[in-house]
């Protein structure tokens, strides 16, 4: 049975803000290719075997250890919970790899 997936609000808004970085620095057609490559990842890894994806490095280090992080690609990662009794993940947000996870979570719960 697959996992049903939920994506909060601070994934929506995340999602956005990196689409937009890479339209107006890169292009259009990477900015769509980088929404499908996510969106991909999701359908193939998280609704079938979250539970195989490590427990997030990056927000350990910030004292937050309930969380996965799923590498999309070289450059893009996902965050998330799972819920195991309910079979559901729950999206917290994407970034690209090569940002600081402390300035993205306060840019982004400020636009909330």
């Amino acid at each position: 049975m697959n996992y049903q997936i939920t994506a909060s609000p601070v994934f929506k808004l995340s999602l956005q803000r990196l689409c937009f970085f890479l339209e107006k620095k890169h292009s259009k057609k990477l900015a769509d290719k980088t929404r499908q490559s996510i969106r991909s990842s999701i359908e193939t890894k998280l609704t079938t075997s979250p539970l195989s994806v490590p427990i997030s490095e990056r927000l350990i280090e910030l004292g937050i250890t309930r969380y996965r992080q799923l590498m999309v690609d070289k450059h893009n990662l996902i965050f998330f919970a799972v819920d195991e009794e309910n079979r559901t993940v729950m999206l917290l947000a994407v970034m690209d790899s090569r940002q600081s996870i402390q300035k993205l979570l306060y840019e982004v719960n400020l636009l909330l």
